[in-house]
């Protein structure tokens, strides 16, 4: 005996006192009543599938309303069979798929020998492979009661099975239903407006505006409550996986590529970033070999003027000298040479200067005279030797004697010494020994240090600014603030870009997570009616983009070992986009799935 109390309902918008309803077991009961009466609410009611928890629901002295969510859904999957209003029938199947999909639903072996028989039972005769959407309104009438009997279902509800069918049709549908009572031992709970279904009730119940009305009364005949097994199967999960990816190709395609462009778009910034960070630690590398220059307040901007210059203190020389991560001071000479009526002035080289792999011509081992490719371009470049004379110290005093190149600086590099590619570097202590021939007092204004690394060299900067007044870093040397800055600037502009192409991606992958679960609202409404629970739910909807994340993840890792992406970064930035797409795949379809309302939807 099926009881159902404080039951309540509307009929054209009035409220009904609270009612009773008793249906039979191993019967043909129906509900009758006119459009809007309610008939389909208390079809909800008695398929667990309603949000009302007011009302009680006795099966074999048992409240079912009192039973939680998990053991609720556990009777919609295994013990209700129903049957909706309009079939509730994924079109886009055929008619096997469709009986193996709610075989694997219901944990029910399939076997395509008893899915034969079972259409056969139900009168429908149609090809095996044939397009549920190509089916009659009656043929899909018979499907749909096929597939709510494959569970064998203890009780069979059926929300107005034969509206969209003619009287012919509907006699053949309600006359199976009737068989189906001696056949399937269950209970058959039938909602129609149709004067028809009397001729086959065993029970009728009929809603207007007193309620509930009994109709037709008939005995009470109850059946043995059928125990089944109820356990839980992979294989319906794995099919609805291989269904869905079937029926859905451009989407999923779609949401493959997103992935794709948003992780291979991610790493390439990354790389991007990595090189452009690189080539300003390069440049910084290659300041000089971590070198600066020193000079008095009061010496000219011209870098040569230092004849005018009052000397550098012998303390603070000492203590620089001393200071942690200082290799060596030197004096810096102001010295020029006349190039085609030009002078071109002539820098420093230091035994710290390290030449190897800048040279763009190695002419002799000697580190006497380097020019820079610039300065010479007017060379005749089959020479065995070049030679430079007219040199001239300190802007006044010339020096008549020829100094042998050694080699041709590279094109565009400028060893940190100027912005001009017009330059010479030549040994420092040739440039004393020229001085002394000439009889030339070098001016010692400037100094050169050497640092162990970059981190010594902004130490010491910072060290000569904090104990010196009169004492200026030269940025003819380098601009080491501008390379940081220069630095920063371009990590941030790159990480931006990074993030912004992470979490656009991310967006994207999330507005086609939610039309997808737009799409499947209807088939999700459906498995909620059958006794899918939340945490399968959750199972099922993430596991097909598990397997686009996986199916993408395989085409970036290709893509990234093409163009060389570092392993490290790969891994760290792919965990990011992956793990947040899967995050938001998941809080999304937990969001959805607590929100069905089967009933609403059902009514829309």
């Amino acid at each position: 005996m099926i009881k159902l109390t404080h039951l309540s309902s509307r009929y054209k918008s009035k409220k009904v006192k609270e009612q009773s309803i008793w249906i039979p077991e191993h019967h043909l009961t129906f509900i009758q009543g006119l459009s809007g009466s309610g008939k389909s609410t208390l079809l909800y009611k008695l398929g667990l599938i309603s949000k009302d928890q007011k009302y009680h629901y006795m099966y074999h002295e048992q409240d079912l309303t009192a039973l939680n969510q998990r053991q609720q859904a556990g009777m919609r999957r295994y013990s209700i069979g129903y049957v909706f209003q309009d079939y509730g029938l994924l079109e886009n199947m055929n008619v096997g798929e469709c009986l193996k999909y709610y075989s694997y639903l219901s944990s029910v072996k399939f076997d395509e020998m008893k899915m034969q028989e079972l259409l056969h039972k139900v009168h429908l005769h149609c090809h095996w492979k044939q397009k549920i959407m190509t089916l009659s309104g009656g043929e899909k009438q018979r499907l749909a009661i096929a597939c709510a009997l494959l569970k064998k279902p203890e009780i069979l509800i059926l929300d107005e099975p034969t509206s969209a069918l003619d009287e012919k049709n509907e006699r053949e549908i309600f006359q199976l239903l009737k068989d189906l009572l001696h056949t399937e031992e269950c209970t058959i709970i039938v909602a129609s407006h149709s004067y028809v279904a009397e001729e086959y009730a065993d029970c009728i119940y009929e809603m207007n505006q007193q309620g509930i009305v009994l109709k037709k009364e008939c005995p009470d005949n109850p059946i043995q409550l059928i125990q089944k097994s109820k356990h839980h199967r992979w294989s319906f999960l794995l099919y609805y996986l291989k269904i869905h990816l079937q029926n859905e190709k451009l989407m999923n395609i779609m949401m493959v590529v997103v992935l794709i462009l948003g992780s291979l778009g991610t790493l390439v910034i990354q790389k991007s970033m990595n090189q452009a960070q690189a080539g300003v630690d390069q440049k910084m590398q290659r300041i000089a070999d971590f070198q600066i220059m020193i000079e008095t307040s009061d010496v000219s901007e011209k870098l040569g003027a230092y004849d005018e210059a009052s000397p550098l203190s012998v303390d603070l020389l000492e203590n620089i000298q001393n200071y942690d991560g200082v290799k060596k001071v030197y004096p810096f000479y102001d010295l020029s040479v006349q190039v085609d009526g030009q002078q071109i002035p002539v820098y420093p080289l230091y035994p710290e200067n390290q030449l190897t792999g800048k040279v763009f011509q190695t002419i002799q081992e000697d580190r006497h005279l380097y020019p820079s490719y610039h300065s010479v371009y007017t060379m005749i470049h089959d020479q065995n030797e070049y030679h430079f004379s007219d040199f001239t110290f300190n802007n006044k005093i010339k020096v008549d004697k020829e100094i042998p190149v050694s080699g041709i600086m590279t094109i565009g590099l400028n060893v940190a010494y100027d912005s001009s590619l017009d330059y010479m570097l030549m040994n420092y202590e040739d440039m004393e020994s020229l001085a002394l021939q000439a009889g030339v007092q070098p001016v010692k204004s400037a100094s050169v240090i050497f640092c162990e690394n970059i981190n010594s060299l902004y130490q010491v900067e910072d060290y000569i600014v904090n104990h010196s007044e009169n004492v200026n870093i030269n940025d003819q040397f380098q601009d080491t603030v501008l390379l940081i800055n220069t630095k920063n600037e371009t990590l941030s502009m790159y990480t931006m870009e990074k993030y912004i192409t992470i979490v656009l991606f991310t967006l994207i992958f999330m507005y086609m997570c939610y039309w997808s679960l737009k799409r499947r609202e209807k088939e999700l409404t459906i498995l909620k009616a059958n006794g899918v629970m939340f945490d399968e739910f959750i199972v099922l909807l993430n596991l097909d983009q598990i397997f686009k994340m996986f199916i993408s993840l395989v085409g970036v890792l290709i893509l990234s070992w093409i163009i060389q992406i570092q392993y490290l970064e790969m891994i760290v930035i792919l965990g990011i986009i992956y793990g947040l797409s899967l995050l938001c795949s998941v809080i999304l379809s937990c969001v959805m799935v607590k929100n069905l309302n089967p009933e609403k939807i059902f009514r829309n």
